[in-house]
């Protein structure tokens, strides 16, 4: 299950030699080490439980629509939902995850329909369900490491690379884990 990992060709950024010079393979080689603690922190009990605590409110879609809509219409505004989701007890985690590796600039865990559950710092959007980094780690509930495409973060203000690992409970993907590694890294690692 987490030996198959997806990867997009990476863009060109200014000062950034690795567009489509970089075989897939290499790719994962220059990742490796990010790629792996994206999958330990996927692995953490108290992420596993935040998930399945969701997954267990069974939130219907539109729902989910709704609170993106919240979500994106807040501005700067702190309203309850992105406090909620970014000042949890993982949210809380996370922050000390990108406050002590300044190769990491964000992470954020979504339920089993790409809703947010934990993040830090707080996402441009709610639902990640509609996004390929979600759909294609989530692979169906068969869950697999993706790599995403080289690109400027929104929410972040950065230039990064997001690697989206599986949440696994009891053999079946639950939801999804994206962190999001500095193009500064990446240019330190080549």
């Amino acid at each position: 299950m987490f030996r198959k990992i997806l990867f997009i060709s990476l863009l060109v950024a200014p000062g950034l030699v690795l567009a489509n010079e970089l075989s897939q393979q290499e790719l994962e080689e220059l990742l490796e080490v990010k790629i792996r603690f994206a999958r330990h922190i996927a692995l953490n009990p108290s992420i596993v439980r935040a998930v399945e605590a969701q997954n267990s409110q069974q939130l219907a879609l539109a729902e989910i629509k709704r609170r993106d809509d919240e979500w994106k219409n807040a501005g700067d505004e702190p309203i309850p939902l992105i406090r909620d989701i970014t000042e949890n007890r993982v949210a809380r985690y996370f922050e000390r995850r990108v406050e002590n590796n300044v190769a990491i600039d964000e992470v954020f865990l979504t339920d089993n329909q790409g809703a947010n559950v934990a993040a830090f710092p707080p996402t441009s959007d709610y639902w990640q369900g509609d996004e390929e980094k979600w759909t294609a780690s989530y692979n169906n509930g068969d869950g697999t490491v993706f790599i995403g495409p080289l690109e400027f973060d929104e929410s972040t203000q950065k230039t990064q690379v997001q690697i989206s690992a599986p949440i696994v409970s009891r053999d079946r993907t639950i939801g999804v884990l994206v962190l999001g590694v500095s193009v500064d890294y990446l240019k330190g690692k080549q």
